[in-house]
Formats: C-alpha cells, sequence, structure tokens
C-alpha cells in the first residue's frame, strides 16, 4: 500500500479458494511483527480507490456494493486476484470516513 497509508485497515483475503476467506484488522508498519501477533504482506497491484462516508458498515456494503454492479463491469477493468482493503479513516462509526480498495487489470 506504501508508506503513505493513513488509517486502521480491514484486509479480506480469500486464501487459494473461496472455500478459505479470512479478515485482518491491520495497520501498516515496516517494524518487526511480534509473536502475538501475524503478518500479512500486501503484495503490489493496481488499485482502484473510492472514498465514503457514512454509517457504519451500511456504508462500507453499500459502496463496495455498487463498486462490483456498476463501476466494474464499465471500468473496463476486472478484478484481480488479491485482497480487498477497508482504510477505516476516522473513528465514528456513526459518521465514518473511509476508503475502499479493490485490486485491478485491464480486461483480458
Amino acid at each position: 500500500m506504501g508508506s503513505d497509508c493513513k488509517g486502521v485497515l480491514g484486509v479480506n483475503v480469500c486464501m487459494d479458494s473461496l472455500d478459505k476467506w479470512e479478515y485482518y484488522i491491520a495497520v501498516e508498519t515496516d517494524k518487526k511483527v511480534s509473536n502475538e501477533m501475524y503478518e500479512y504482506i500486501i503484495p503490489a497491484y493496481t488499485w482502484a480507490v473510492f472514498p465514503g462516508e457514512g454509517t457504519m458498515p451500511t456504508a462500507i456494503q453499500e459502496i463496495e456494493k455498487r463498486i462490483i454492479t456498476e463501476w466494474l463491469p464499465t471500468s473496463g477493468y476486472e478484478y484481480e486476484d488479491g485482497p480487498d482493503i477497508e482504510v477505516y479513516l476516522n473513528e465514528d462509526p456513526a459518521n465514518s470516513k473511509f476508503e475502499v480498495w479493490i485490486p485491478i487489470r485491464k480486461n483480458s
């Protein structure tokens, strides 16, 4: 994601198949991770980033639905096999500000 990450992360990862799905609450760091924590390294991707705000979790669910049903089919891009990332920019669930990052590639 880069060194300019600006919030707490929610990372959605499908592992090897749709049968194994994991969700991480995370922060970006370049420091050594303690034994009590799990390190997940996100590979480099091209990202589509969508800002949003509103009451959680409804606001983020709505924007994710619109990304998949409205933006992606008409964008010239397709979903890349990688994690979706939610960046939570503030701590107020009643008036949340966030970004949704999805990995993309040009349509083949």
